[in-house]
């Protein structure tokens, strides 16, 4: 075998092996594992699927306060939806937006992102606002409050260890950030080492045994670590956390 023959070989080795690890990525981003009911209109809750938007209300919306909710890198939004059911389930409206290209890489594409949420803020001004995220979701929605703190309610951040470049310690509004003891990703040791660029109020909240992944229904994710509690019990204890910051900002 010729000399350029073997390099034409190994070219397409690499560009077939990283065509399957990408393939592969994107599959176990994908939601797994959740009911297709949870997608359904009941006589409890509404599900719209919107342009840019997966968005779940209480049937009777009567609540003041509602979630804004990004997803982490590359996540597909259906992967947070059984959260989102049960946040609408107990009263509060839930919009699960769509990042662009499931990242933001670029500065135009988080302006786009942040464009959205503010104009989906200002069709229901009435409301009482929080914006949250999971892990990439988690630094776009600290970001978002350091640019709109005079506007926000509320600042949820899930497994994450931002805000890290920003100083978000002046912020006069509640914040509650949980976080997992097995996560790889958003470690708690990162958490600590960041905690001081949030407000000295700031709920902290640790899961112990849960990991990155399974604050949301997808498959596996490297670095995400190994949880010693169940999928269902992880997410029963960040819903419950969750309810308790919108509680809060409904009652003022």
């Amino acid at each position: 075998m010729s000399r350029s023959s073997f390099r034409k070989r190994i070219r397409l080795f690499l560009l077939v092996f990283w065509l399957v690890v990408i393939a592969w990525m994107g599959w176990n981003m994908q939601a797994h594992g959740v009911n297709g009911l949870t997608f359904e209109t009941s006589d409890t809750v509404r599900v719209t699927r919107e342009d840019h938007a997966l968005v779940f209300k209480p049937s009777t919306d009567t609540s003041a306060t509602a979630l804004i909710f990004y997803p982490g890198a590359l996540v597909d939004p259906d992967a947070y939806a059984p959260i989102a059911r049960a946040v609408a389930e107990a009263g509060f409206p839930v919009h699960i937006l769509h990042v662009p290209w499931r990242l933001a890489p670029l500065a135009s594409q988080e302006s786009t992102l942040f464009d959205r949420t503010l104009a989906r803020m200002a069709e229901h001004p009435e409301r009482e606002w929080v914006v949250g995220g999971h892990s990439r979701g988690g630094a776009l929605a600290a970001e978002f409050a350091f640019r709109n703190a005079d506007i926000l309610s509320g600042l949820l951040l899930v497994g994450t260890s931002h805000p890290r470049e920003r100083d978000l310690s002046g912020l006069r509004i509640p914040v509650t950030k949980i976080s997992a003891s097995n996560d790889g990703l958003a470690s708690p040791a990162e958490v600590r080492e960041f905690a001081g660029n949030l407000p000295s109020e700031t709920t902290f909240i640790t899961i112990e045994g849960g990991n990155h992944s399974q604050f949301g229904s997808y498959g596996w994710q490297l670095g995400a670590g190994s949880a010693t509690i169940d999928r269902d019990e992880q997410q029963r204890q960040a819903l419950a956390a969750i309810r308790r910051l919108l509680e809060w900002v409904s009652n003022g």
